[in-house]
């Protein structure tokens, strides 16, 4: 079951019978087609004894039949503050996309611009225009990581220039100077005193980010790796023959450009060779 933002809910009537408000139409993505749609409620049902409303719906797109639950129903209409918040919920679950209003200061303006516009197309449903934005996309992410003055010919090579500045251990390396006789973290771990409720949190904090950092996104990387090779396996032959084309002509670029042993050929040993 997933909580849907009250925001979602586009219009609400009051019924004459028990003067509680229904949301008459949700904004959300649908867990079947993953199209951002307007689901209109049907078959409202209220308990009063647990104060709460039941609905369902199907997605105007796919058909898929969804249901829905809010919670705290009289917080809508008694104004009490003391009252707990009503909740929305949604069941089949939908993958929650990326929620990049919350990250924007942290992403380049370009990337962010190319992100949001992707995740809008992909959930209009257009899946071939969603891989064109998605090459875009990519070139516009790793772009920024790119040292000045380099020019990026393949999104090959963009990828991999950009890899030096990317700086994915840097966090380690904080984590372990942090760790040094008489730095931040080695005096919380090392203090004999009872540890605060805020210590515990951020301590907490730290172990599920580096389970997250270390295990958990390396197999997540594993497993989409997994899934587009198997995907790319179903392409048609001559769609396949093609994408080895080039990125076997991207890897010789990479070669002839980064292989120290390559020797150098002087215009005249070219000449005498001729």
């Amino acid at each position: 079951m997933k909580e849907i933002e009250l925001e979602n809910v586009k219009r609400w009537i009051t019924t004459s019978n028990n003067k509680v408000s229904h949301p008459v139409s949700i904004n959300t993505t649908c867990p079947g087609c993953h199209m951002n749609v307007a689901f209109a409620t049907r078959r409202r049902h209220f308990d009063a004894q647990r104060d709460t409303l039941a609905f369902s719906s199907e997605c105007p797109s796919c058909n898929l039949v969804t249901h829905f639950w809010m919670t705290h129903m009289s917080s809508l209409t008694d104004g009490n503050v003391e009252d707990e918040p009503a909740s929305l919920y949604m069941l089949p679950t939908s993958e929650s996309r990326l929620n990049l209003s919350a990250i924007s200061e942290l992403l380049p303006d370009n990337a962010l611009q190319y992100c949001a516009s992707t995740q809008d197309v992909f959930q209009s449903g257009n899946h071939t225009a969603t891989r064109v934005m998605v090459k875009s996309t990519l070139d516009s992410i790793f772009t920024s990581f790119l040292p000045k003055g380099n020019s990026h010919s393949s999104l090959f090579k963009t990828v991999q220039d950009s890899l030096p500045a990317v700086g994915l251990d840097e966090p380690l390396m904080k984590l372990a100077a942090s760790l040094r006789k008489g730095e931040p973290l080695d005096r919380l771990l090392a203090n004999s005193d009872p540890a605060s409720p805020e210590t515990a949190e951020a301590l907490m904090k730290l172990v599920e980010k580096l389970v997250h950092y270390l295990y958990v996104i390396p197999r997540e990387f594993q497993e989409l790796d997994q899934q587009l090779t198997e995907l790319s396996q179903q392409l048609p032959a001559s769609s396949e023959a093609a994408g080895e084309d080039v990125d076997q002509s991207d890897s010789e670029g990479a070669t002839a450009e980064t292989d120290p042993d390559q020797p150098e050929v002087q215009a005249g040993e070219q000449q005498h060779a001729a």
